[in-house]
């Protein structure tokens, strides 16, 4: 049976599940999904991280007595067109599309939710004008956007990464200011701009505290749609350029073999996938844990 004062303590402070650890572990032990998909986001960590460590392999050994080899003993993922260890560059294009993920969330996110919540603290002809022009963009499909926004700054992996982040702002501006306006209706705020604290002082102290988990899950959630962007625009040739090991690049390649060689292809999209679908699950479950229709029963 559930403890009545957790429950009635999530209850009235839905917002604060996330940081709240007892709840925390009380529900993802309810939530199987959410535990796989942490699992499979910790596996794909592990891998990145610790494989090179323990096998040094360089992702860019040519060895054309190799080349397009099946999978082996020798070499787990087979080999590519020039002999490389498709494995090895799996795991190190893991690395560059991880660190994409975390890097576009973090500068999207940080961006978005502060011209948000200065939007919504603000309130007026600002927020009028900075939420017209959020819908100008948001109008346009993102991928569509993103791809534009890549051809004009030029194919590489920076300006790809910096495209994605700019496409994925509005979104946390839209989120933050939405989550500012409902807190700064609550009395400790009204209190604070009446003894006279600046916008960006209620910014940082009160709304940021109450508005950062929603923000948090959206960010886990943008992670595996980050990957698959980033990855689809290496694809198309803007994004990461060869030979660098990247999965859409990989992937780029790897179709002109695809009929004969299905181990080119198959292994950088099962990763892709497999990153993808973790981070959604994880980012599922944690959306459940701080929404406050859900309540322990």
């Amino acid at each position: 049976m559930a403890d009545p004062t957790l429950a009635s303590a999530v209850a009235a402070r839905p917002a604060r599940a996330l940081f709240d650890w007892r709840y925390l572990a009380y529900r993802l032990r309810r939530s199987p999904l959410t535990i796989v998909g942490l699992a499979m986001i910790l596996t794909v960590l592990v891998a990145i991280v610790l494989v090179p460590q323990v096998l040094p392999l360089e992702p860019n050994t040519v060895n054309l007595r190799a080349r397009l080899a099946p999978p082996s003993a020798a070499h787990w993922f087979g080999t590519d067109e020039v002999g490389r260890d498709i494995f090895t560059r799996t795991i190190y294009g893991g690395r560059i599309s991880v660190s994409i993920g975390f890097f576009v969330v973090i500068l999207s996110g940080t961006v978005g939710s502060t011209i948000g919540g200065l939007s919504g603290v603000i309130g007026g002809r600002l927020d009028t004008i900075v939420m017209r022009l959020m819908d100008v963009l948001l109008s346009v499909p993102s991928l569509v956007l993103t791809m534009a926004l890549a051809a004009a700054l030029g194919p590489s992996l920076w300006n790809a990464m910096l495209a994605i982040a700019l496409v994925r702002v509005p979104a946390y501006v839209r989120l933050a200011r939405g989550q500012t306006l409902t807190i700064r209706e609550a009395a400790y705020v009204k209190a604070a701009r009446t003894f006279g604290a600046r916008p960006w002082q209620i910014l940082r102290w009160h709304v940021a505290a109450n508005a950062l988990p929603p923000i948090i899950v959206q960010a886990t959630l943008d992670l595996g749609a980050t990957i698959l962007m980033a990855s689809a625009l290496s694809f198309i040739g803007l994004g990461a350029q060869p030979p660098a090991a990247e999965w859409g690049a990989m992937i780029a390649v790897a179709r002109n073999y695809i009929l004969d060689q299905w181990w080119y292809s198959a292994f950088p999209g099962a990763a892709i996938l497999f990153t993808a679908i973790g981070f959604n699950l994880f980012g599922d479950g944690l959306r459940d844990l701080v929404d406050p229709k859900q309540k322990v029963r």
